[in-house]
């Protein structure tokens, strides 16, 4: 039996360990983490390639993924809708994704607090040194460690984060906690609000006990210098590289934030701002590798390609990247992994590259050009804009055309 070793247990690694596992490879996930990984507070555009593995093999119903969007709508300056159309999204938490990944998985083979120190492809197999001393061989090894990649870090050091020039201040509110008309405004909404130098962007998500949360998300620019290393420097006086997390923006940072959108957003989006516990700040990237098959290791989701956040398609690429690695090496003997491994970048690094540029463009549009128009359709989908769409009428019918995605279950 085949070996693979997957280097990172978020929702990419977990897609890839579940998908080899189920054409016969025997398989590993090392998770850095000492703990399982939690709740990051953010909602995730349930796109047909996210979900596909939950819907197709581990017995959840679309409609039991995530809540509904079903309207489009952009506010204007006093908090009416200015536009609203129909729209067909889900979007789910990264818990419930990543929770339904770990249940499908089991945790025999789910090992934590292993953290990647080396790996040196050797023609016939890869080798693996962790931090703890511990040496591994496998015949496949997928790094799917996200953007601190230390997969990358090893294979492609030069590929590091370009900052794009904003970043974006997140958040969490439980749809109950806001007044009546808020609530009703923004609804089972996607919503914008766009600004003449940046935007702000919310959709529900689910909470816990069965809630319904309101994630949103304020794009500012921010000028390299001394204001964004500012924002940077949490409580503690340490300067992160591209997360200030809940709970570690100074308290200065916070009362501007809201001094803001007390003069800037419409009173809905105000109170939704206000209401919010603990905001995070997250630093918009772009980065890219100039390869993704390396012998005997393959990069795959953020570990490859960071995509700016406007299209929803990172969690949606990584899930993509693994289906199809199940297809390269479908049927195949060891020896020849390194050229399937070759023939799936062949396809890879062009849809990635694709996806990166749609979602730059989309950034650089709203946030710099002022060409994004009240009324234009959301931006959401991996390949294209909207193909991330789940319309009600396959809620209980599965993916469509998923045969084509990737492998079934080997028998």
């Amino acid at each position: 039996m085949s070996q693979a070793l997957v280097v990172g247990g978020s929702l990419g690694g977990l897609t890839a360990a579940l998908v080899l596992r189920d054409l016969g490879w025997d398989v590993d996930v090392l998770e850095r983490s000492a703990v399982p990984l939690q709740d990051r507070g953010a909602g995730i555009v349930a796109h047909p390639t996210t979900v596909r593995y939950l819907v197709e093999r581990a017995g959840k119903a679309i409609g039991d993924i995530g809540v509904p969007a079903s309207r489009l709508r952009y506010l204007g300056d006093d908090g009416s809708v200015a536009h609203e159309q129909p729209c067909a999204y889900r979007f789910a938490s990264y818990f419930e994704l990543y929770q339904g990944l770990l249940d499908a998985f089991g945790i025999e083979r789910y090992h934590l607090s292993k953290q990647l120190a080396h790996l040196d492809n050797r023609g016939d197999e890869v080798v693996l040194s962790l931090a703890d001393g511990q040496m591994l061989t496998a015949d496949l090894v997928v790094c799917a460690d996200g953007i601190h990649s230390t997969g990358r870090a090893i294979l492609v050091p030069e590929a590091q984060p370009r900052y794009a020039g904003y970043v974006a201040w997140r958040g969490t509110v439980e749809r109950d906690e806001l007044s009546g008309g808020t609530a009703s405004i923004l609804g089972d909404a996607i919503t914008y609000r766009i600004l003449p130098h940046g935007h702000l962007l919310t959709y529900p998500i689910p909470g816990a006990d069965g809630s319904v949360l309101c994630n949103w998300l304020w794009y500012r620019n921010v000028s390299p210098g001394d204001h964004l290393n500012s924002l940077l420097t949490d409580r503690n006086g340490l300067r992160a590289e591209l997360t200030v997390p809940p709970g570690s923006v100074q308290t200065r940072h916070l009362k501007e934030l809201h001094s803001s959108a007390d003069v800037e957003l419409p009173p809905p989006l105000t109170e939704l701002v206000r209401r919010t516990a603990e905001p995070f700040i997250q630093v918009i990237v772009d980065l890219e590798v100039p390869q993704m098959a390396f012998g005997r290791t393959c990069l795959i989701g953020d570990a490859a390609f960071v995509l700016r956040p406007h299209i929803g398609a990172g969690t949606a690429k990584a899930a993509d990247d693994a289906w199809q690695l199940g297809n390269a090496v479908l049927d195949t003997a060891g020896r020849q992994v390194p050229l399937r491994l070759k023939g799936w970048e062949t396809q890879q690094l062009p849809a990635a590259r694709q996806a990166m540029e749609r979602a730059r463009a989309v950034g650089q549009s709203v946030q710099f050009e002022g060409t994004w128009r009240v009324g234009d359709p959301a931006p959401f989908g991996l390949h294209a804009a909207g193909d991330s769409a789940l319309p009600v009428d396959l809620w209980q019918k599965g993916i469509p055309n998923a045969r084509a995605v990737g492998p079934r279950r080997s028998a």
